[in-house]
């Protein structure tokens, strides 16, 4: 095949694919240009999910005739002049392709009038080239309308998601802009007013506008300052998040970017404080200098490099602890052996005493904003580096094969056994007898003992019940087509964020086929029925986490979804750490016959240690 140069039509489409991805970006570069236009009043419409119609109506500072038309064609722009304008960006575009991208691949309509001049001028443009012009009478500002995107690249448009979905993606770049930008913002979706922010809202106001489900007190304020970097913003109380990171937004210089390490180092800040699979809500807004950022690194300007991002990493986290250490209030106290335990708490016949006894110079650690003198980070840290509970901290950590309950220190000998650092506890492979099985208790109100004539077991209880659950409920699904419902004596009316709320209409098929039936209120979802086969305590987290599983899995793996959804369906109905569960004999059994060793997200159910492996350890073989 001979190299060739590619007719000049086909190139301006192959760059117009690398700018606009679908309805979204087209929002997206669209609205940058109002705001670069120093607009403080845009109206974002869209009809079909964007399909159909996108339009953007600003009061900017308009264009004059010329201006209208230079502004289609490849690479005019009025942001920078020189190379050395790139590394001192205060614009959200520079480029000067999104016009012209946009108008190649659309029908579009532009209308313009700077506040000096006493008419507008109207272009309408199609496929890139100039249809009409005229004079029109219009406000002073812009207003572009584009019509029918992807007409002319069929191939193109037939990879775009449903409308729904399509509409739902314009919806994050509106409540992104909404964040990070003190103007009055309308947006309008399907000839219904979605949202409606106006200049003087403040970012907690708009995160309860955005996120329903939150509270006020939820939510604090974040704020740093110094001669080289701003960090501000709010995050959630440590209690408070979601079992994704759909909720965590970063802007530098008041532009959205995806930065994945900025992610971790979020929530690296709270330390100890975040519970195993919780993700807080972030929004956070970093100012530094142009020139130690690049932003002309995407197609899309959605990723960014610094200069420095070790700096920006510490001085995240540095913000996110001082911050929570000043505004959390909470108490550790470690309990002694003569110390009284609560008689409200609920008790096993097979306790297991305490591992941490004060001793004489214990004490009371006060963890609050009033203790100025102790840092709740430093005390942790030290506190779990103690040898004597390293081994707790295995349960915080992603399961692997290595199941350890004991690793000595060092090699040592014992009446001639040179004991070597080993795993001790492995994996469960077979169950020699049913029969012989025998539950000792429960330890750590989570873990059956179980011993069997050659080992002895350790259970996790939520494990296992939620692995049968989610065989019970996966075989009705797959041999009936679905799961029947029970309706709700009393519905449950549930305020879902309109992400999540588009999500469950979309797919309210879907979920009917997992046994919830549910219709859409003005404002809210109703559900009415529930699947017979389990009991739900909390309607409202499992339909928060099925729009969770739903957003961020692959839609076109239908089956691969049900499974998840399944899942999440198994772990809200079983029994929880603390519960004071009956029938684990049954349980035991359905396990074993089944031959069920991992939990629905992969999780082992149980470890064993045999009993030839503890009399090595004491030395009696």
């Amino acid at each position: 095949m001979r190299i060739k140069v590619l007719n000049p039509e086909v190139v301006m489409k192959i760059a117009a694919g690398e700018v606009v991805s679908g309805p979204s970006s087209v929002v997206k570069e669209l609205v940058e240009n109002s705001l670069d236009a120093q607009a403080d009043s845009i109206t974002v419409e869209i009809l079909d999910g964007g399909k159909s119609l996108i339009k953007v109506d600003d009061n900017g500072i308009g264009m004059e005739e010329e201006e209208l038309e230079l502004s289609i064609l490849p690479h005019t722009t009025s942001k920078i002049f020189s190379i050395e304008d790139l590394y001192q960006l205060k614009t959200f575009g520079f480029r000067g392709e999104a016009l012209s991208s946009i108008s190649r691949v659309s029908r579009m309509k532009m209308t313009s009038k700077p506040p000096e001049k006493e008419v507008g001028t109207m272009l309408e443009i199609l496929g890139g080239k100039i249809i009409e012009k005229k004079r029109v009478n219009s406000s002073n500002g812009t207003k572009i309308e584009i019509m029918d995107l992807f007409f002319n690249i069929p191939a193109r448009r037939k990879f775009l998601k449903s409308d729904s979905a399509e509409g739902r993606y314009v919806t994050e770049i509106i409540e992104k802009f909404a964040f990070t930008n003190n103007i009055n913002l309308t947006y309008i979706r399907e000839n219904k007013e979605i949202y409606k922010f106006s200049s003087d809202m403040d970012l907690i106001t708009k995160c309860l506008k955005i996120y329903p489900e939150l509270k006020r007190d939820d939510l604090i304020e974040i704020e740093h300052n110094d001669s080289l970097c701003k960090i501000s913003g709010v995050i959630s109380q440590p209690k408070v998040g979601r079992n994704n990171r759909t909720a965590q937004h970063f802007f530098v210089n008041n532009r959205y970017i995806k930065a994945a390490s900025l992610y971790s180092v979020l929530e690296t800040g709270y330390g100890e404080m975040l519970e195993k699979s919780v993700h807080p809500y972030g929004i956070i807004f970093i100012e530094i200098p142009p020139d130690m950022v690049d932003v002309n690194v995407h197609p899309q300007k959605l990723e960014v490099k610094f200069t420095d991002e070790q700096m920006i990493a510490s001085l995240l986290k540095k913000v996110v602890r001082e911050t929570l250490k000043k505004n959390i209030h909470f108490t550790v106290e470690f309990i002694g052996s003569n110390d009284t335990i609560d008689s409200n708490k609920k008790t096993s016949s097979f306790s297991v005493q305490n591992l941490y006894n004060k001793n004489e110079n214990s004490q009371k650690v006060d963890f609050s904003q009033n203790n100025t003198n102790k840092d709740y980070f430093e005390i942790t840290d030290k506190f779990f580096n103690n040898s004597e509970i390293e081994d707790l901290q295995e349960e915080h950590n992603h399961f692997d094969n290595n199941y350890k309950l004991y690793e000595p220190s060092k090699t040592f000998d014992f009446k001639g056994f040179e004991y070597q650092k080993s795993q001790p506890f492995t994996p469960v492979e077979k169950i020699n007898s049913l029969e012989k099985l025998r539950i000792l208790g429960i330890v750590a109100e989570r873990y059956l003992v179980v011993e069997d004539e050659d080992k002895l077991l350790l259970v996790d209880f939520h494990a296992a019940h939620e692995r049968y659950i989610y065989e019970i409920l996966k075989e009705n699904l797959y041999e009936k087509g679905g799961l029947t419902s029970d309706l709700l004596l009393t519905p449950v009316k549930i305020t879902l964020d309109e992400v999540r709320k588009g999500i469950i209409l979309e797919n309210k098929d879907h979920l009917e086929k997992l046994g919830i039936k549910l219709e859409e209120d003005e404002k809210e979802i109703i559900v009415k029925g529930l699947p017979s086969l389990v009991k739900i305590d909390d309607t409202e987290k499992l339909i928060f986490e099925i729009a969770d599983d739903l957003r961020i899995s692959n839609f076109d793996q239908q089956t691969s979804i049900l499974d998840k959804n399944l899942a999440t369906m198994a772990c809200r109905a079983a029994v929880k750490t603390k519960d004071n569960p009956t029938g684990m004999e049954t349980l035991l059994n359905n396990i074993f016959e089944k031959k069920l060793l991992t939990c629905p997200h992969g999780r082992p159910i149980m470890i064993q240690i045999t009993f030839k492996t503890l009399d090595k350890y004491f030395g009696r073989i």
